[in-house]
């Protein structure tokens, strides 16, 4: 087969009950199931590994730098970013390179400032497995106050990120194959179930390195066609609309706000609280192996978030230039649409397949941190689970999935919110819970329980009603909610472990031992 018939004529698009839409749902499903056998595959072979929860949880603590990085990295490109970060870029232009920097640095810097003291501290905690737990260890916690208050907190945001997903799911299952929205939901609930349930960690960590391959490749391939498309669409479009290529204006030709940029900050700091991203700092199979992975993690970012924001700006003037405009009546379709009029059914069901990469490699790892915090850190259930054999924990760790996994279910058929803003809440919501929290237990001896207690509040009431809220002066409310939470979060942190008293000697003596006399007293 040559080369350019794997490209579909400019201009020839399919239209639904012709004979091209048919070979194209054909050759779309054929990858598909070819794309699920392999993630099914992976978990089976994982599986035989699995023997007690910590293997469930973080795979015995034994990924490489390679599997770390592509998994934290992966597991951060949600559907947001094949869908929405697009959508924005198609609505805002070039300001949004302002985010893909703001989320480079905040992953180089989770990597740099949290990993290794991370890893370090976990292991000391009694092999510490989920973050509640490490915090309850950490400031010596006997209450199980604290612990409780992170483990729910996190279930809540980790439920509106596996609905952002299943949101994404039914929108390609409805644009490709006509599925409704209901159905579509379950049929997205079912298959990034499936393999998490089988493997665990080892099965999510392995599946996200090949579905961030798989990723990579095809979202780069689209931005890339479309510039050969656009052609002198793409020359005319940098004279008539100066400000949409600008970086430093909005496509109206002002200057870039505070707000804008406050909320490209925003998406940075969400790295420090995402407890997905923690788990893999936690699961590395050595200290040495942290620069690796943070080299290897930082680019794959930000190849496939800038790809993200080109992939947005180009597709206005190839639209245009097909007549194909008018398609997009949801710009988070943009990707969909792209991928069906410029390409063969065997490309536009890899790209697809992309697409569904994209949602299964957050979806997953969200599905597993959720049903290992409620295992081990909700009281209730973790006094079941504890009362069982190593491997039954294994199979209520699976079951509570199930039982998240529904709820997340419902909740997308319930609020039917884009996936821009279902990601932005659980995204923001949990960097501003859990961000100041984690920064400090690991590099302040005098943080206290006190303190820690009243940022995570603190951190989930301002990012809530910043979520819900819009306007306000200057469009102040209208900034990304991880920012003035964060801020909020860690300014509360510190005062109330001032006004409140020190911690105990054996906690502040674990913490030296831990991470050592000269570099806490430094």
């Amino acid at each position: 087969m040559a080369l350019a018939s794997l490209f579909r004529p400019r201009g020839a698009v399919c239209t639904p009950g012709d004979w091209s839409a048919q070979m194209l749902d054909a050759w779309v499903l054929a990858v598909f199931i070819a794309y699920f056998a392999v993630l099914i595959g992976i978990a089976v072979f994982r599986a035989r590994r699995m023997r007690a929860m910590s293997d469930y949880v973080l795979g015995g603590r034994r990924l490489s730098s390679f599997t770390t990085a592509l998994s934290a990295s992966s597991s951060t490109t949600s559907a947001w970013t094949i869908l929405a970060l697009p959508a924005l870029a198609f609505a805002g232009g070039v300001t949004h390179l302002w985010t893909v920097v703001a989320l480079v640095a905040g992953s180089w810097l989770c990597w740099t400032v949290v990993a290794k003291r991370l890893r370090r501290y976990t292991i000391a905690a009694d092999d510490a497995l989920t973050l509640p737990e490490f915090l309850e260890k950490r400031f010596g916690d006997t209450s199980q106050v604290l612990r409780t208050l992170a483990a729910l907190l996190t279930i809540l945001f980790v439920i509106f990120y596996v609905s952002s997903g299943l949101v994404a799911g039914a929108k390609l299952l409805e644009s490709e194959f006509g599925v409704e929205y209901t159905p579509g939901i379950l049929i997205t609930l079912i298959a990034v179930a499936s393999y998490t349930f089988i493997g665990g960690f080892l099965a999510v960590s392995r599946t996200d390195v090949f579905q961030s391959v798989l990723m990579l490749v095809g979202f780069m391939i689209v931005p890339l066609t479309l510039i050969v498309v656009a052609g002198e669409s793409l020359l005319r479009a940098g004279s008539d609309t100066p400000g949409f290529w600008n970086p430093l204006t909005d496509p109206d030709n002002n200057p870039i706000t505070p707000v804008m940029l406050l909320s490209a900050v925003g998406w940075g700091l969400g790295f420090f609280g995402s407890q997905r991203i923690l788990q893999r700092f936690m699961a590395i199979e050595g200290e040495s192996s942290i620069p690796a992975g943070r080299s290897i993690g930082t680019i794959w970012i930000a190849l496939m978030y800038t790809t993200a924001v080109v992939l947005g700006v180009i597709a206005l003037p190839a639209l245009t230039e097909i007549d194909l405009l008018e398609a997009v009546a949801d710009p988070e379709r943009i990707y969909l649409v792209v991928a069906v009029a410029f390409f063969h059914p065997i490309i536009t069901g890899l790209l697809m397949t992309t697409l569904i990469a994209a949602v299964m490699s957050t979806a997953d790892s969200q599905l597993l941190l959720a049903s290992a915090v409620a295992a081990d850190d909700v009281p209730v259930i973790r006094r079941l689970t504890y009362s069982r054999a190593a491997y039954a924990r294994v199979w209520i760790g699976r079951g509570l999935l199930v039982v998240i996994g529904i709820v997340a279910a419902v909740l997308a058929l319930v609020a039917q919110e884009s996936v821009l803003q279902l990601v932005t809440y659980a995204w923001g919501g949990m960097g501003a819970a859990f961000g100041p929290v984690t920064i400090l237990a690991l590099y302040w001896r005098r943080f206290n329980l006190w303190g820690a207690g009243a940022a995570i509040v603190t951190g989930t009431l301002v990012s809530s009603i910043w979520w819900a809220s819009s306007g306000g002066p200057g469009g102040v409310m209208d900034i990304h909610p991880a920012t003035p939470g964060f801020v909020v979060g860690l300014i509360t942190a510190v005062a109330v472990s001032l006004l409140t008293p020190p911690p105990a000697a054996a906690t502040v003596r674990t913490f030296d031992r831990v991470i050592g006399e000269r570099e806490a007293a430094a």
